[in-house]
């Protein structure tokens, strides 16, 4: 069998990896040299530095990609009960920082794949399947919108040494919430390491900048203005949608690059099983997607340290869901409740402990 990935941004390149590694299929990547990867610093959580050190064997000594420890994510000035609230990963395993160009050129060399520059359409790729990795698409007919309050964001290259942080910092603003992201100075990511998100419907592009370099030392570099969407169709017969062509979202919990992995392994464990994909397959990726947008909705809903028409506007958002409903019992439950609940009880990304440190994080001193 051979499959196919269209596009070298991190979704395509982890995608690539996955395949390669992972199965005996002839795996080839195709991508435009000239389209680069944002410079913007990204974040994961726990299965792409697993895959990328059983797959290209990434150690923390080399470092080829400039990579950062994350242990987890601290939350400040979110909620009106604590002044932060820490997210852990479990002490055991790690996420990382890594800048995207870096991360591709590392991928693309490992040896994995086969990589072929070009620019083609996935429908016209000669090939088994073919993964359409090729970023957000420029016609969003096809996509429904997905639940968030933000839409914009001014990122900014940090005039000091974010670098000895092992935890990303996820800062409330009157006007959204701030990332400041550990990247190295001499990493590409540097200048887009620090990102003031907010909703421009409610904060002009002027005062959002204005109020960025009041509250964080930064030099603008860049402003992007984003839709929060998920496929209406995220498999068209072969053609296998992954990355920001399946879906965009805030990246407030930083589920992106764990969502790829995660999308290309269910793929790998149906259809090289010899199962086809169906429409239940559309509908548990969409389901999936369902529920990364209402674990991140759920954290705007105990408001923040301000009271702001953004903050008024946040809170709004509500969805119903019961199979939420049951992790927040989880949650609810004291410490050995919770651990001693199934490991495999996952609401997308997140088990009964992650819905418990939120809780309590809002909730109690």
């Amino acid at each position: 069998m051979k499959i196919c990935v269209v596009g070298a941004g991190s979704a395509g390149c982890l995608t690539a990896l996955q395949l390669g590694f992972d199965t005996n299929c002839e795996v080839e990547l195709i991508y435009n040299p000239e389209i680069s990867p944002e410079v913007v610093g990204q974040g994961t959580v726990l299965l792409p530095p697993a895959l990328l050190w059983e797959a290209t064997r990434f150690n923390w000594y080399e470092n080829p990609i400039h990579a950062t420890f994350k242990t987890g994510i601290l939350y400040e000035g979110w909620g009106k009960v604590n002044d932060k609230v820490f997210h852990p990963f479990p002490a055991d395993k790690m996420g990382m920082h890594f800048c995207p160009w870096e991360m591709q050129e590392h991928v693309l060399r490992s040896g994995n794949f086969k990589v072929t520059e070009g620019d083609v359409d996935p429908k016209d790729v000669d090939a088994d399947y073919v993964f359409d990795c090729r970023g957000k698409p420029d016609d969003l007919s096809d996509y429904y919108e997905l639940k968030n309050p933000t839409n914009a964001c001014v990122l900014g290259k940090p005039q000091w040494d974010t670098s000895q942080a092992y935890w990303s910092r996820h800062v409330a603003t009157p006007d959204g919430w701030t990332f400041i992201i550990p990247a190295k100075e001499d990493s590409p990511s540097h200048s887009g390491a620090v990102g003031y998100c907010y909703n421009s419907n409610i904060t002009k592009k002027e005062v959002a900048e204005y109020n960025f370099l009041e509250m964080f030392d930064v030099e603008i570099t860049k402003h992007i203005e984003y839709k929060n969407y998920g496929a209406k169709n995220p498999i068209d017969g072969r053609v296998i949608l992954n990355g920001n062509r399946l879906f965009f979202l805030e990246p407030l919990e930083s589920s992106a690059t764990q969502a790829y992995v995660e999308w290309t392994g269910y793929f790998i464990r149906n259809v090289l099983s010899g199962r086809n994909l169906s429409k239940d397959a559309s509908w548990e990726i969409r389901n999936y997607i369902g529920e990364l947008q209402n674990f991140v909705l759920w954290h705007y809903q105990f408001g923040s340290t301000y009271d702001t028409p953004f903050w008024d506007y946040a809170k709004t958002f509500t969805f119903e869901d019961k199979v939420f409903d049951e992790f927040l019992n989880y949650g609810k439950r004291d410490w050995r409740g919770v651990v001693s609940s199934p490991e495999d009880l996952v609401y997308a990304q997140w088990n009964p402990y992650s819905f418990k440190v939120w809780y309590d994080g809002m909730t109690k001193h």
